[in-house]
């Protein structure tokens, strides 16, 4: 039996709720990363589409995305950034394509200290052409799209 949501978040002691994947990032954006980004001078799009929701523990993704971000745009001088994401089920596929000339081997050390910090959460890294101009890197990271009444 499935329970409406806002009776399990009634019930729930964690801090899961639905929230935005488009709306964490702009926030990560904004606040936290504004610095970093006027550092890089760097160009960040975000391609998220809106109906992308999680319902997940904000408190244990977020800070990976913005690890993820920060070490990005920290790498990149005068780059275009560009972020992606795709659901699969219950599996959301968060992608940053780097359009920059920057110390691929820098970034890739970088973001291999972040791999703990993914599978924390369940998540998984990947780095495609970090030697290349063109670098994207992909974090894949399980999300409760349902919650039923067996998990109060």
């Amino acid at each position: 039996m499935i329970v409406p949501l806002h009776s399990v978040y009634a019930q729930s002691k964690t801090t899961t709720h639905a929230f935005s994947l488009k709306s964490l990032i702009n926030h990560l954006l904004w606040h936290p990363l504004s610095e970093t980004m006027r550092h890089s001078d760097s160009s960040v799009k975000n391609e998220i589409a809106a109906d992308i929701f999680m319902i997940s523990d904000e408190n244990k993704i977020g800070p990976v995305i913005r690890e993820l971000l920060s070490t990005i745009i920290r790498n990149s001088r005068k780059g275009r950034i560009h972020i992606r994401a795709e659901r699969f089920r219950d599996i959301i596929i968060l992608e940053i394509e780097d359009q920059s000339n920057y110390n691929g081997y820098a970034l890739d050390y970088s973001i291999r200290s972040i791999e703990s910090l993914a599978r924390s959460v369940g998540g998984t890294i990947s780095i495609k052409g970090q030697q290349q101009l063109e670098t994207t890197i992909t974090f894949s990271f399980p999300d409760r799209t349902e919650i039923t009444a067996y998990e109060c």
